[in-house]
């Protein structure tokens, strides 16, 4: 039985009650991922560790992106709900509090980290494979859509068991 740990790490003034509620329904996701399996996902929020099989963080906007502050390099869309770069081995993932200059309620901000987790479990992967027809549909659209595909549920699977070093 393998046992997969998810970290949301915080870095917006969003208040507990929303952290919550976001890290309850990104739960749901990663168990519907594991429904019927041996194996599970651990959602929480902390500081991200090495040991940790996917790291998100959670940050204000793009203007404010952990990304671009650790890892300079293309521009991020305005628009973005998230972002994920790789420099070698090590993915890096962040969604945003503020996508485009709006808010989105709980659910939306869980289906855009699970979206911003498909692309952090395949970094070699473009946006044209995610968001296209080898991603399934669902979650890998752009944007997001539930209901969870069965592609999806397959794609985090196979991706979480094979560790990436993440951007803590």
């Amino acid at each position: 039985m393998a046992s997969y740990s998810v970290k949301l790490v915080n870095h917006t003034r969003a208040t507990d009650r929303l952290q919550q509620s976001i890290k309850m329904h990104l739960q749901g996701l990663f168990d519907q991922v594991f429904d019927g399996t041996n194996d599970k996902a651990a959602v929480d929020w902390g500081t991200g560790a090495a040991s940790d099989s996917i790291v998100l963080h959670f940050v204000q906007d793009v203007d404010h992106s952990y990304l671009s502050d650790k890892w300079p390099g293309n521009e991020i869309r305005a628009d973005a709900g998230g972002h994920t770069r790789t420099r070698g081995k090590i993915s890096g993932s962040e969604f945003y509090f503020r996508s485009g200059g709006t808010h989105l309620h709980d659910v939306g901000y869980a289906k855009l980290a699970f979206h911003e987790a498909l692309h952090n479990q395949f970094p070699g992967w473009s946006n044209d494979d995610l968001h296209g027809s080898k991603g399934g549909g669902g979650l890998a659209a752009s944007p997001p859509q539930l209901p969870m595909t069965d592609t999806n549920k397959e794609m985090m699977r196979r991706g979480l068991a094979v560790k990436n070093e993440q951007l803590l």
